[in-house]
């Protein structure tokens, strides 16, 4: 499987792009300097931190999902937010940490089960695994209004290489 996307640039003219998916769900949706790093009242446009959190929550939710359903459970519902910090710390951009919070409805599972079955989800989606970025996560099931775990920081994730000669 193979996915991609497409990013265009005109800095001579406007200083912005348009980035395009292969599935079209984004197409020729803007990017630019300003709606990257001030933040100003402008025409909508994304970022690639923000199509970043996009993707890790909903690889995260699936995820989330799919294990919760491998352990006999079923989530009604699942809400994932995603939060990418970007720094410059030290004269260069860089991601320090992305923070995520998932909200649940899952009957009849036990706080020790869905935690640890939370913690698996973190740190096993595929997009999780290509990160190199420190992924904290708080959880919540909707019944049990106000609750938050935070989740012990495991090591970080071990990215599978391969080199072609």
């Amino acid at each position: 499987m193979d996915r991609g996307a497409i990013a265009g640039w005109d800095g001579a003219k406007v200083k912005c792009g348009t980035v395009t998916t292969d599935s079209g769900s984004l197409i020729g949706v803007p990017y630019s300097p300003v709606t990257r790093f001030e933040r100003e009242a402008g025409p909508p446009a994304t970022t690639p931190e923000e199509l970043l959190a996009a993707a890790y929550a909903s690889c995260f939710t699936m995820t989330f999902a799919q294990q919760l359903t491998a352990a006999g459970h079923t989530a009604s519902s699942l809400r994932t937010e995603v939060r990418v910090q970007l720094v410059k710390p030290h004269g260069y951009w860089e991601i320090p940490a992305i923070r995520v919070h998932c909200s649940a409805a899952v009957r009849g599972i036990t706080e020790s089960e869905f935690l640890k079955i939370a913690h698996a989800a973190r740190m096993s989606g595929p997009i999780a695994r290509a990160l190199r970025s420190e992924i904290t996560l708080t959880v919540s099931l909707d019944r049990a209004p106000g609750r938050e775990w935070q989740l012990p920081l495991g090591p970080p994730v071990e990215r599978e290489t391969s080199a072609h000669l």
